[in-house]
């Protein structure tokens, strides 16, 4: 048996609920894997994958497993990665006492009570995510995503279980513009991809980087990224940085439910959904944000549809 390791659990926190939207209520999202109430991840340490497991116990902890051959070193590295991965890190309280002074959004997700916003596993990940998943169908985005994890990513098994960790930059750098095309990517978005992938190599998009920077700074910087705009690097800012207030407010998804819960369904532009989240969200907004991505989800599941887009 592998060397395992209990983390204390914030207040709320539920499990099912976070680990579920991270999986799209779908049991597995790329390189996410959530079945027999366990969630597991193939992550990268460098040029190694570690395997590891996590599942909460009777006494309000995560038991985080390593599955693979690994040191206390290894466990650590993926206790740190569950941490984050599951935003195990953010309190929650500020958040929950805005929803008492918002019916709108208190009845909609209400009951989503102790989901985290889960991210990603690097910034590179959440870019390449967010690319693949511009201007197209959830449906046509989730069968691209899978495609290109399971051509280029690195296949492990866990516990019986077939995993893809995330693919590396080198594997879509290397690939050839007709091999990720053949994954019915288009042209321009292999372009992307694969500058993205070159800028990781070579520094630019490293988490560091990023840090200490305020958000604005960080989608100054991203949007000099071939195929990155506004509406990318929000999602990276909430998928990768775990950052609370940003609104993507460019998501016709989003600003669908809000004109739904709040302008009864009347047409709402970018701008007047960014003023509207600023004035009564922050700063939640990235919180409200991912909130109303699984409340969207859940329904259009529940009704037999395809869940929103929401990259990631």
């Amino acid at each position: 048996m592998g060397l395992s390791v209990k983390l204390p659990l914030p207040e709320p926190f539920d499990f099912h609920l976070t680990v579920g939207h991270q999986t799209h209520f779908r049991g597995r999202a790329g390189a996410d894997l959530y079945v027999d109430a366990t969630y597991y991840r193939a992550l990268r340490r460098g040029d190694d994958i570690i395997v590891a497991a996590a599942k909460p116990t009777d006494d309000a902890q995560l038991e985080v497993r390593l599955l693979s051959p690994g040191s206390d070193r290894e466990l650590a590295f993926a206790s740190d990665a569950m941490r984050h991965l599951l935003a195990l890190d953010i309190d929650l309280t500020g958040f929950y006492s805005m929803l008492e002074h918002d019916q709108g959004l208190s009845d909609a997700v209400g009951r989503l009570r102790g989901l985290r916003p889960p991210r990603s596993e690097s910034v590179f990940e959440a870019l390449v995510v967010a690319i693949i998943g511009q201007q197209i169908s959830a449906n046509v985005a989730r069968v691209i995503r899978e495609g290109l994890i399971e051509a280029y990513g690195t296949p492990v098994e866990a516990e019986g279980h077939a995993l893809h960790a995330f693919p590396t930059p080198e594997s879509f750098n290397n690939a050839t513009p007709d091999e990720l095309r053949g994954l019915k990517l288009s042209a321009r978005k292999v372009e992307y991809i694969q500058d993205t992938a070159r800028r990781t190599l070579e520094g630019e998009l490293e988490i560091e980087r990023f840090t200490n920077m305020d958000n604005e700074e960080v989608i100054a910087e991203l949007t000099k990224v071939r195929g990155i705009g506004r509406w990318s690097a929000e999602w990276m800012l909430m998928r990768a940085l775990g950052r609370l207030d940003v609104l993507p407010a460019g998501d016709l998804a989003l600003r669908r439910v809000v004109s739904e819960l709040y302008f009864d369904g009347a047409t709402i532009t970018e701008p007047q959904l960014a003023a509207f989240g600023e004035e009564r969200w922050a700063p939640y907004r990235g919180l409200a944000t991912t909130y109303l991505f699984a409340y969207l989800r859940q329904q259009r599941l529940a009704k037999g549809g395809e869940a929103p887009a929401q990259p990631g």
